[in-house]
């Protein structure tokens, strides 16, 4: 929250390390002074919480991603291991079709 400080603009100028000093003060300035800081510290905070909100937002669409690749994988691998029933099948018939000619010649 932004207040109407009459110091703002000397405190801006002054910045943080200076102005923690006059905080220190038991007046209206001091007062003030106060108030800045914890403004300021609100803003750090509120600009954290973007960045980490935008950093798990990333992350979910990472984890999206790689759920996609995942389940793409896994269609594959399906794919695959049918091929390879199928080519066990060929193979099995083609054994007893090899041995039964043999019995047969």
């Amino acid at each position: 929250m932004v207040r109407d400080l009459l110091h703002r603009a000397a405190f801006e100028n002054k910045g943080e390390t200076q102005v923690r000093v006059m905080a220190q003060r038991q007046d209206a300035i001091g007062r003030e002074a106060v108030a800045w800081l914890e403004e300021q510290k609100a803003l750090r905070e509120a600009e954290a919480a973007k960045l980490r909100d935008a950093r798990e937002e990333e992350t979910l669409q990472l984890a999206r991603q790689a759920n996609d690749i995942a389940e793409r994988s896994a269609a594959s691998a399906e794919k695959s291991m049918k091929a390879a029933r199928i080519s066990i099948a060929i193979a099995v018939v083609s054994a007893l079709i090899a041995g039964a000619s043999l019995i047969l010649t």
